[in-house]
């Protein structure tokens, strides 16, 4: 028989089993197990390698190391600034600025880059780039020609057709005694300035190298296209340039892909 005021072995299972004292006891539990394994979260635990970090800070800042006495003010600054951290993080401080949200949010960002694997791109990686990605290496056409002008006089006339006959029996022009003019204009600007005939070797861009005869306003015109640049470069011309480029948006993906499998990692929900 039990004493009074004691509860009977029947009614101490039955208050055994109550929900609230499990609660209370797996509370009890993690409390000390965080305490045994984690410790107090106002313990600051000053290591050999913060103290080196601390020291290297310094002589990045002043190019060269600190004495024992700066070594030492160094060290409470960090404490003091490690104490303030914990105690903003304690409160939540972190949670309502957005500054330090997003400054968070990149480093963690800045991680998933390192952790990327870095390898170089193989040939066929760079070629499929330059395909993908062609209009962004691509360099403006520009057409060089050279130019030679005749009045229109009946002698200037019969001075052209003899320039032509010369010139088509493969002499240098430069040696049949007319000045020669030279430029290098878009294809756009070559045709408004020249007309659709000398522009249109232009635009399948390869120079014939023929001179052709132009009908100019006030003159007559020979003009041939010499040489043409831009266009889009090769793989090997722009390789370097393509490996940073390729290499950036693997880093991306990369990112990206941490990103999303951190975000999946969460339930959102959404209250009035």
């Amino acid at each position: 028989m039990t004493g009074a005021g004691h509860p009977t072995p029947v009614s101490a299972r039955r208050w055994l089993k109550e929900p609230m004292l499990h609660f209370l006891l797996i509370g009890a539990l993690l409390f000390f197990l965080h305490r045994v394994f984690v410790g107090d979260a106002r313990n600051i635990v000053l290591t050999a390698a913060i103290k080196a970090n601390v020291a290297r800070r310094f002589a990045d800042q002043y190019g060269r190391e600190p004495s024992a006495l700066e070594l030492a003010k160094a060290l409470r600054e960090w404490r003091q600034e490690e104490a303030l951290y914990r105690e903003a993080l304690r409160d939540g401080l972190d949670r309502d600025d957005a500054t330090i949200r997003t400054v968070l949010a990149d480093k963690v960002r800045a991680r998933a880059v390192q952790e990327a694997p870095q390898r170089q791109p193989t040939q066929a990686e760079l070629e499929q780039w330059l395909r993908d990605h062609q209009s962004g290496y691509e360099v403006p056409l520009r057409y060089e020609y050279e130019l030679v002008t005749f009045a229109k006089t009946k002698a200037a006339e019969r001075e052209l057709e003899s320039y032509q006959q010369a010139l088509a029996a493969g002499k240098d022009p430069r040696e049949l005694g007319r000045p020669i003019a030279g430029g290098s204009l878009s294809a756009e600007d070559l045709a408004q300035k020249f007309g659709a005939e000398l522009a249109a070797p232009a635009s399948a861009q390869a120079p014939s190298g023929a001179w052709r005869r132009l009908d100019g306003r006030e003159q007559w015109l020979l003009a041939r296209i010499t040489r043409v640049q831009g266009g889009l470069p090769t793989v090997d011309e722009l390789r370097p340039r393509l490996i940073a480029d390729w290499s950036r948006a693997q880093e991306q993906q990369a990112v990206d892909r941490a990103v999303q499998q951190i975000v999946a990692r969460y339930r959102f929900q959404e209250r009035p």
